[in-house]
């Protein structure tokens, strides 16, 4: 449904109303349509477009936290669990709608590589390749760390009315739940009391929604980190929440200017991941050594070729006893998970490990 000026002029005018809101109106439109945005003037008027029940709509916003569903997944390094927040389907039928209809047609900036369609790790690795230092630094918490309040605020940036940007923002955010706070570290309890404090809603990590809103949030912050890299005649980009300096000995920003712009834009420096690394030892960046040319590290490699291995050459079974794994499915998936990421970086290595992983007989 498309925002036909003139006969809304027309009708307007039909019905008696003043020229200031046939004006207001109009130019609110006008403001949408010039970032190709669709005109939504009402909460009522966006279940329309996307085909959804006021009523149920309504139920959705105040309910919505009741809507998602918690759990735990292990992180890639084997050091304690990533919290997910996924929505059920009635709730995450809208944030697709929003997020393709709305938010994938927001520019993000340049430097940012990780959500962004055509863009990959290794985009964001290429970057720093063959650089005689590296800087990471990764936020901290960093989806738990953008509120409700913030999210609201992009949406009334795009353009929109201040009470449709409010329930947007409630659409594509959450209310932890005291078991998933519980779950925060010690060093993490300052962000604990901060959202229990003010009662804050925060990003779902696990919303479709939740990637671009995250890197719209991080515009400011990528324009900042940008321009410091440019003075500085340094490489920068952001993969989510791992950013990355590169360039010649002694050139990178200190950490105390980059605390201080990352406080400046309501983020914090997860500290236990902040580093330098100097040419000659290893460099990695998120997650592919870079040292010389880009590589899947090969302590990941050498993982893959022991599984591939022990399916061979013990049988599927006898290798998931003694790896103390049972989802033969899963365990299949995510083996060749591995294999594929590796040829999305190294396809000639992974070509061999592919064929071998063809060879493996799986049990029915």
């Amino acid at each position: 449904m498309t925002f036909n000026k003139d006969l809304f002029i027309k009708v307007s005018r039909l019905r008696n109303h003043s020229n200031e809101f046939i004006k207001e109106t109009v130019d609110y439109a006008n403001n949408l349509l010039e970032k190709d945005l669709p005109v939504i003037f009402s909460l009522k008027h966006f279940s329309l477009l996307a085909n959804v029940d006021y009523d149920e709509l309504v139920k959705i916003i105040n309910i919505r936290s009741s809507l998602y569903k918690f759990y735990q997944i292990k992180k890639k390094n084997g050091k304690g669990f990533r919290q997910i927040v996924v929505p059920y389907n009635n709730l995450r039928c809208i944030q697709d709608y929003i997020k393709t209809e709305i938010l994938d047609k927001v520019q993000i900036h340049d430097n940012a590589t990780g959500f962004v369609k055509g863009k990959s790790i290794y985009d964001n690795a290429k970057k720093h390749s063959n650089q005689q230092e590296i800087l990471n630094i990764d936020l901290f918490k960093f989806f738990d760390s953008i509120t409700e309040r913030r999210i609201y605020g992009i949406f009334k940036s795009l353009g929109y009315a201040k009470n449709l940007a409010l329930d947007f923002a409630k659409l594509t955010t959450v209310a932890l739940p005291e078991e998933y706070l519980s779950s925060f570290k010690f060093d993490e309890r300052r962000l604990y009391d901060e959202i229990v404090r003010k009662g804050e809603c925060v990003l779902p990590q696990g919303a479709p929604t939740s990637p671009i809103l995250s890197n719209l949030i991080t515009r400011r912050l990528d324009l900042r980190m940008s321009s410091l890299a440019d003075k500085l005649k340094v490489n920068y980009s952001r993969y989510a929440d791992d950013l990355t300096f590169s360039g010649n000995y002694g050139t990178v920003p200190t950490f105390t200017l980059l605390d201080k712009i990352i406080n400046d834009e309501g983020f914090r420096i997860n500290w236990s991941k902040a580093k330098i690394s100097k040419k000659g030892r290893l460099q990695m960046v998120t997650g592919l050594t870079v040292s010389n040319d880009i590589h899947v590290h090969r302590k990941f490699k050498k993982e893959v070729k022991k599984h591939i291995y022990g399916c061979l050459n013990f049988g599927v079974n006898n290798h998931l006893a003694h790896i103390q794994k049972d989802d033969i499915g899963y365990y299949k998936e995510w083996l060749a998970g591995k294999i594929y990421f590796i040829y999305s970086v190294e396809p000639d290595y992974a070509k061999k490990l592919l064929d071998d992983y063809n060879k493996i007989i799986w049990p029915l």
